[in-house]
């Protein structure tokens, strides 16, 4: 008698939805009404996820658990995003990313400067990919073009984020690129072709959309003083030269040989000291206090220093407390059976092919809502999807697209989600302010669903054919 009191009771649905209502609510209200940041909002709702397990007999011990097996596997990622921050403070100081603007803002054409940024924030991602460590090199120095230019920050940075995430989808180097086809049961190769019909239009459509924005904000009177201003002081202020562009190019030769992310963006942080040494005359202790707190200048030209003035270990603990303290929700939320329950529920509805994709697309949203991360999105998701197209008889790497179409594109738009967080910390706009102009995340999703309503591009599972 006394096990059967403390078994723990898996959560209904209601009380599992309502949980989760109250996270969206309580994000909300902190973010868009209040200003404030998204950590205080999902601890609460963490608090309140544990405190429902806890009325359903869940120990501690329990709860504390879900939320280590949430949070390890992000491990990698955590020092990724500090290794980021290194990186950023390096090219600052060695002058690489004033360099990158320095002749960005006489080459680039302001009309052509919204492609132009996805273009390249694109190729950059597709190459080494990860959206975080393009929007924190590349991204940073489009932003400063942009802004010098008289592009409105937001679309630029919509413009960026857009590119970043269509490479890391599309990457075979990315951790999400690899981690659907994982959990779909198919390889990276056959999900990056899959992956083709629904990207392929989207991308040609924001090609369409951002080169229209072009003409209208890039096309009239631009602050041509201020691209003089900015030119004329960060050739002040640095050493500028060509040969600084190499450490970007060197990075994407890393990536050729495929060396691991972590080394190979301290060795391009490497570069980044070695030129703020022995190019721009940085004194050794300077260079340490940046690596801490990001670089610090003071040219007497507002915009300049805000362009300039980032990165830097603890730049980054926002970013990693935002994502630590919503893995830590994920992990409860899961253990105690709320995410089940509300996924099983989704699940009892579907009944034909394009019912599941559509259904695994809305619900990989969902939980990306709810959470605020890529991976708890995909691995969830794909759980719980997984023996259903086994049953319908489809494909793996339809599961595996799905997964990605809205569990990965759409994690720099939410928010609280670690892209958003990153992306704020590096160029200072929220999500609340460049989401609306992401275009990417939004159409990605939206023509994955056109075309599963079609029922176009839902290959069989060649096994499942052959049997019957």
């Amino acid at each position: 008698m006394q096990d059967a009191k403390r078994t723990p009771q898996a959560v209904g649905f209601g009380l599992s939805a309502a949980v989760f209502a109250a996270l969206i609510a309580l994000v909300v209200a902190f973010t868009a009404l209040l200003g404030a940041a998204p950590h205080v909002p999902l601890l609460l709702a963490a608090a309140l996820a544990a405190g429902v397990g806890a009325l359903h007999r869940f120990s501690w011990q329990d709860m504390l658990d879900g939320a280590v097996q949430a949070i390890t596997p992000a491990l990698p990622a955590l020092l990724i995003i500090m290794s980021i921050g290194i990186l950023i403070a390096a090219w600052m100081a060695g002058g690489i990313i004033p360099t990158m603007v320095y002749y960005g803002l006489q080459l680039i054409s302001p009309r052509f400067f919204l492609v132009t940024a996805l273009l390249l924030c694109s190729l950059v991602s597709l190459a080494i990919g990860s959206s975080l460590s393009t929007i924190g090199t590349v991204g940073v120095a489009l932003f400063g073009i942009g802004e010098a230019i008289g592009i409105p920050p937001a679309i630029t940075v919509g413009a960026i984020v857009s590119g970043a995430y269509f490479g890391d989808k599309m990457s075979p180097l990315s951790d999400t690129t690899n981690l659907a086809p994982s959990v779909s049961d198919t390889n990276v190769f056959d999900h990056i072709r899959h992956m083709m019909v629904t990207t392929t239009p989207t991308y040609v459509i924001c090609i369409m959309i951002y080169g229209a924005l072009g003409f209208v904000f890039g096309g009239g009177s631009t602050s041509s003083g201020q691209v003089q201003l900015t030119i004329a002081t960060l050739k002040e202020s640095f050493v500028i030269h060509p040969l600084l562009l190499l450490p970007p190019l060197l990075v994407l030769v890393m990536v050729i040989f495929r060396v691991p992310a972590l080394p190979g963006l301290l060795g391009a942080a490497l570069l980044g000291f070695l030129a703020a040494l022995f190019v721009q005359g940085a004194d050794f202790s300077s260079l340490l206090g940046g690596v801490m707190n990001g670089f610090s200048a003071s040219t007497g030209v507002d915009t300049v220093d805000t362009l300039l003035n980032r990165g830097g270990v603890m730049g980054m603990m926002r970013t990693v407390a935002l994502m630590m303290i919503a893995l830590c929700f994920a992990g409860i939320f899961e253990k105690t059976g709320m995410a089940g329950a509300i996924l099983q529920k989704v699940v009892s509805h579907v009944k034909s092919d394009k019912g599941l994709v559509i259904a695994t697309i809305l619900t990989a949203w969902g939980v990306l809502l709810g959470t605020g991360q890529q991976y708890v999105a995909i691995i969830m998701t794909g759980r719980l999807f997984r023996p259903l197209y086994q049953e319908h008889g489809l494909a793996p790497q339809n599961l595996s697209r799905a997964l990605e179409d809205a569990g990965t594109v759409f994690g720099g738009i939410v928010p609280y989600s670690t892209g958003a967080g990153f992306t704020e910390n590096m160029l200072g706009i929220s999500a609340w302010q460049y989401g609306p102009f992401t275009f990417f995340g939004w159409l990605n999703p939206l023509v994955a669903i056109a075309i599963a309503a079609m029922g176009k591009s839902m290959p069989k599972n060649e096994k499942a054919s052959a049997k019957t």
